[in-house]
Formats: C-alpha cells, sequence, structure tokens
C-alpha cells in the first residue's frame, strides 16, 4: 500500500494523476502474468500488465465513460522495481483513460518515462542498474520507444509532453 501512495503521490507532482477510474491492484505469480498477457496477445518478458474496461452510456446529448482497471504486477520483485512497474502501469492507465492509442513504441516509452521519473528519486544501487537497462534496452519498442520519448520529455517538459499526447486522445 506504501508503494501504490509513493507512485502515485509522484505521478501527480508530474501531472500524471487523478485517475477516473475504478483501480485494482494485484500481485501475481509469473504463470497468472503471463497467461493473462497471452489473453490479449501481449508477450515479452513482462513485470507488469494493466487491463481497462469502459463503458460509455449515452443520454440525450451527454455521455459518460466509466473505467474499471486491473493492475497485476509480479510478485516478488524487489521494491524499488515493483515501484517502477507499478508507474509504468499507471502510465497505460492514464493513456487508456484518454483513448490515446499510438504505436506500441510511442506508448511503451511514454509508460517508460514515469518509471525512469520513480528510478531518478532513488539512490540504490538497484534504481541505477534498473535506469541503466532502460536506457540501454535493444528493443525497438521498449528501449528506442524509451529513447524517443525521454528526447521529447527533455524538449518539450512534462506539461507540454501531456498537453501534446492529450492531443491525440479521442476522449477529452
Amino acid at each position: 500500500a506504501i508503494v501504490n501512495v509513493r507512485v502515485k503521490e509522484l505521478l501527480g507532482t508530474l501531472g500524471i494523476g487523478k485517475f477516473k477510474g475504478k483501480i485494482k491492484l494485484l500481485l501475481v505469480d509469473k504463470p497468472k502474468l503471463d497467461a493473462e498477457a497471452k489473453r490479449i496477445h501481449a508477450g515479452g518478458n513482462l513485470k507488469g500488465l494493466t487491463l481497462t474496461k469502459f463503458r460509455t452510456v449515452t443520454k440525450g446529448n451527454t455521455s459518460n465513460t466509466t473505467f474499471e482497471h486491473r493492475i497485476m504486477v509480479l510478485f516478488g520483485l524487489p521494491h524499488v522495481e515493483c515501484e517502477a512497474v507499478l508507474a509504468h502501469e499507471y502510465m497505460h492507465i492514464w493513456l487508456n483513460e484518454r483513448f490515446i492509442e499510438e504505436s506500441p513504441n510511442v506508448v511503451e516509452g511514454f509508460c517508460n518515462l514515469g518509471s525512469a521519473a520513480l528510478l531518478k528519486t532513488e539512490t540504490s544501487k538497484l534504481s541505477s542498474i534498473l535506469m541503466n537497462n532502460m536506457l540501454n534496452n535493444p528493443s525497438p519498442v521498449y528501449g528506442e520507444g524509451y529513447r524517443q520519448m525521454a528526447k521529447r520529455l527533455t524538449k518539450m517538459g512534462w506539461p507540454r509532453l501531456l498537453a501534446d499526447m492529450s492531443a491525440k486522445g479521442k476522449l477529452k
């Protein structure tokens, strides 16, 4: 619970927060995480997964959309890694609640910005190793995507980057 509060507080300082939907946080084992990932055709060496359901009800000229999110985080991760994974998954919720659909490298790169922001607040050896792993990840989606989004963040700053990403969403 403390991990969850810390991650949400940190993301709130960046402008990521005030989520609209109910969020259920689950610690799961690797077989459960892999089974859920396979079900939605996601793959890789996942440590977290976010599933979002939404419902839109229209009455007359007004529409109301409600969200339910399930964040699954791999059980047994070191504290700082759990926080970084959770930050990444909350970034997915932020995108999902705005119906922002981008290429996988933009989505995962953006979500890794949340992980990086958290890791930069830590001073442990593990946090620097995890940060270095993200910076040098050879994956075109998670690695190159992160490096591209990190350049955009450096150029634009959080407020402009979030506004730019929001403008691509289907729900304002």
